[in-house]
């Protein structure tokens, strides 16, 4: 018969294994991030609500959490600029609040927090690569409790978020790849157009298309997705303020 400590074992690799499984399910990088938080919610002994800091750029942003308590705690951390999640991403590290009312570092934040009911986190960065190259943002956890979160929840926790960094980079990657799909269907379908309408090469359509695109201001796929729905290009004219054949003009379009 197994003991209690087998059995323990058992148990956490069937998580790891559904938590995998479920991140893995997942159409898309909303439905990516929900599931993080949701997951966690569900298989981290002691958690009461989870959240994502998630950066994009230079920003960090909440988009996804499981209560509206998580939530609040996060936008506390950016409307003070401290907090452990910030913390966790500056410092590449899991940081872990036992207590908030004896936390000392972020006393705006913890003040925010106690207010919200909530006595404990935990935040996991969230990361791929030996050195962190590749930071998407962190996982968030708290409780209304006290040293609500154990080394098993830790240790689980940190497995649990490595799965989630992995789900997230391949979401991303996936998004990114359609949306450059899409941005490639339309923009060939503008060139067809073109090509037949003025009966001119590839080429030259996807160039009027750049000049064009340039001298009005606007994103390439934009004007593509015009030129789709009224069959030829709006006027090109440049802006009121570069005369015509200057050189700002042509730099600008060059």
């Amino acid at each position: 018969m197994p003991d209690r400590k087998t059995r323990a074992a058992e148990k956490a690799l069937e998580a790891v294994a559904q938590i995998a499984r479920e991140l893995a399910a997942a159409p898309d990088l909303d439905e990516t991030l929900q599931r993080i938080v949701d997951l966690g919610s569900d298989y981290i002994d002691g958690c009461e609500g989870a959240s994502i800091s998630f950066i994009r750029g230079r920003a960090v942003s909440t988009p996804v959490w499981s209560n509206r308590t998580a939530l609040a705690a996060d936008q506390a951390q950016y409307r003070h600029n401290q907090g452990p999640c910030l913390q966790a991403l500056s410092v590449h590290e899991t940081v872990v609040i036992d207590d908030v009312a004896a936390e000392q570092r972020w006393p705006k934040w913890r003040e925010a927090v106690l207010e919200l009911d909530l006595r404990s986190s935990i935040s996991f960065r969230l990361f791929l690569g030996p050195g962190g190259e590749e930071t998407f943002g962190s996982l968030n956890m708290f409780s209304s409790h006290a040293h609500a979160f154990d080394a098993h929840a830790q240790v689980l926790g940190q497995v649990f978020a490595s799965h989630a960094a992995v789900a997230l980079k391949a979401a991303i990657t996936e998004a990114g790849l359609e949306q450059a799909v899409r941005s490639r269907d339309v923009i060939g379908l503008a060139k067809g157009i073109l090509m037949e309408r003025h009966d001119i090469d590839a080429g030259e359509a996807y160039q009027r298309l750049r000049r064009t695109s340039s001298d009005r201001k606007i994103a390439l796929r934009v004007l593509a997705e015009q030129v789709g729905e009224s069959g030829a290009l709006p006027d090109a004219r440049p802006p009121a303020d570069v005369p015509a054949g200057s050189s700002a003009e042509r730099t600008r379009v060059g």
